[in-house]
């Protein structure tokens, strides 16, 4: 797990707003990253943040999230501690977009709790992320198996499962040729 202190990095400004300083918060954030051996969960903790204005959180968080699933590739952010209104304002870009990104509280010592997915998921991805979290670590072609009355091939399941992780939403784990999927988080 890796903790990254929102409120710290931006020398404590409670009201981050603007592309410009999403940019600043996004390069920090970057700068502070070590590299991962293993699939990995970084929490971005809006702990002490008051107002995070859309365009902010396009920059910092989702440019994190891009980062952290493109050149990273181990790196799973989830957003944590935010206020209703920093939520609020995450979720509704997010839906705009037919995107998501999990959220949390996290205690001091690093405990998370109450999981949930900002944005949107659309009705297959929510049908896949169910059955995922009922059969953790999972591959497509173990999907396809489980569910042959769907007539969802190998391919559709991969493409399915790439999307979520994509978007953090799945975690993938290698073993030579073969990939298993496990949710980020467990909520569903």
């Amino acid at each position: 797990m890796i903790r990254y202190s929102i409120f710290d990095i931006a020398a404590k400004r409670a009201t981050l707003a603007g592309s410009a300083m999403g940019r600043q918060m996004l390069a920090s954030l970057i700068g502070e990253t070590e590299p991962v051996t293993a699939p990995v969960v970084a929490y971005l903790d809006f702990a002490g943040v008051d107002i995070a204005t859309g365009s902010f959180l396009r920059e910092a968080v989702l440019g994190f999230r891009d980062f952290g699933r493109n050149a990273i590739g181990m790196l799973y952010p989830v957003v944590a501690n935010a206020n209703a209104t920093i939520e609020e304002e995450l979720s509704v870009y997010l839906k705009d977009r037919n995107d998501a990104i999990w959220a949390c509280a996290l205690s001091d010592a690093g405990n998370a709790s109450q999981p949930h997915i900002l944005g949107e998921l659309d009705a297959a991805q929510q049908s896949t992320m169910k059955l995922i979290a009922q059969h953790h670590r999972i591959s497509a072609p173990e999907l396809a198996k489980l569910r042959p009355d769907e007539g969802i091939g190998t391919t559709a399941w991969n493409n399915r499962l790439a999307t979520l992780t994509a978007k953090g939403i799945l975690m993938e784990f290698k073993s030579g040729k073969t990939k298993t999927f496990a949710p980020v988080m467990e909520a569903i």
